[in-house]
């Protein structure tokens, strides 16, 4: 057996789980502790999805249909205006879930190293990120996200010593759990940092579609002219069109990036069934169905706002569709919410971890607002009672 998996700590729902085992909730639960969008998906892809269920009789190929890859290139032509990606510069990847963990595995290099070397992330950040460091050899190394900075990680807080073994970058932007969004003049200075000390930058992009300004959030590749191999993009269909059970997305890099991973994913990835694949094309391009998504989280958030005014302030969030609220203990937050009104909803320390004998997501709870506006309602007036 891998000997690495010993030195991977339980997953956040699995603790989750431990934390509730002998709470008896007084009211019907309502689960807001999984990032599981509830509301209806798109019914043009669902028909398209109907209609070609005899190709489940078939092996998928491990890359995307001709017209699903030429429905990446559009998206991120139309959404960021990046023009002229070629078909070699895009892959297809079961979700960003699937993406990010393979992606860490195929970049990570081990050979002719004194040192082992880093994985650098956000502190809170999504778990599958350390998981795939650790799985693949490497040390986990967290930047300072600092509450009054809106949780943008602060590339100074690590030192030159530590960049110098820095063999990637993750991020996720719109953040998961904090909903903060790095701007395009961020995303430059970490271009310039990669290449200073030369490693790859992975970006995380599934919310990228779920922001709550009139600016759309940037994306990684904005931040070079043209598709550098040091910069992936990782999208979904899983939280912008409520499909996560598609397990369909793409990774952007530069050529020589994408042949590598392609390379990597033949051998270990699973496809995506070709009527989900049909499907998907639907699903990239149907943009106003996505502004639409993107309203609905939103008056979640302004309704969230307006009731907790006079006891929580920066409730809305710049993006994603979860509320990162300072309850002070967020384990007993998650414990008495759970007996008291029904709720579930998750510890922030679960997303985080101790650095220096400090958590930062000690004192939060995320709470994913998935669900339909008038059960979003309800949940947020149980909220109340105890803030």
């Amino acid at each position: 057996m891998n000997h690495l998996l010993s030195k991977i700590g339980s997953y956040p729902f699995e603790k989750l789980n431990l934390l509730h085992k002998d709470i008896k909730p007084s009211k019907e639960v309502i689960n807001l502790s999984i990032g599981e969008p509830k509301l209806n998906a798109d019914s043009k892809v669902l028909d398209i999805l109907n209609k070609e269920t005899n190709s489940f009789s078939n092996y998928p190929p491990m890359n995307a249909v001709p017209e699903l890859s030429e429905a990446y290139r559009q998206y991120l032509k139309s959404h960021f205006g990046i023009k002229n990606v070629a078909e070699d510069e895009v892959c297809l990847v079961a979700g960003t879930r699937e993406g990010t963990f393979s992606i860490i595995q195929a970049l990570f290099n081990k050979e002719n190293v004194k040192e082992k070397p880093y994985v650098v992330m956000p502190n809170p950040f999504y778990q599958i990120y350390g998981g795939a460091t650790t799985l693949a050899g490497g040390e986990a190394k967290f930047l300072d996200c600092p509450e009054e900075d809106n949780f943008q990680p602060d590339l100074d807080s690590l030192k030159s010593e530590d960049w110098q073994k820095c063999q990637i970058l993750v991020l996720c932007s719109p953040n998961n759990p904090t909903g903060s969004v790095l701007p395009l003049s961020k995303l430059k200075n970490i271009l310039d940092l990669a290449e200073k000390y030369d490693f790859y930058v992975v970006s995380d992009e599934c919310y990228v579609d779920l922001y709550t300004s009139e600016k759309s959030c940037p994306s990684i590749l904005q931040a070079s002219s043209d598709r550098s191999d040091r910069l992936i993009a990782l999208h979904s269909l899983s939280k912008r069109s409520n499909l996560p059970g598609f397990r369909s997305g793409f990774a952007c890099s530069g050529k020589k990036t994408i042949s590598a991973y392609k390379k990597f994913r033949s051998f270990h990835g699973v496809s995506v069934p070709l009527p989900i694949q049909k499907a998907s094309v639907e699903a990239w391009l149907n943009y106003d169905f996505v502004a639409e998504n993107r309203k609905s989280y939103n008056d979640k958030f302004s309704l969230a706002a307006d009731m907790f005014k006079d006891k929580v302030s920066n409730v809305i969030p710049e993006g994603a569709f979860y509320l990162w609220l300072d309850v002070v203990d967020g384990q007993s937050f998650s414990k008495n919410i759970l007996e008291k009104e029904g709720l579930i909803v998750l510890p922030g320390s679960y997303l985080s971890a101790e650095v220096n004998g400090f958590n930062p997501g000690e004192k939060y709870v995320r709470i994913a607002l998935v669900y339909d506006f008038e059960t979003t309602e309800e949940a947020l007036k149980r909220i109340n009672n105890l803030l």
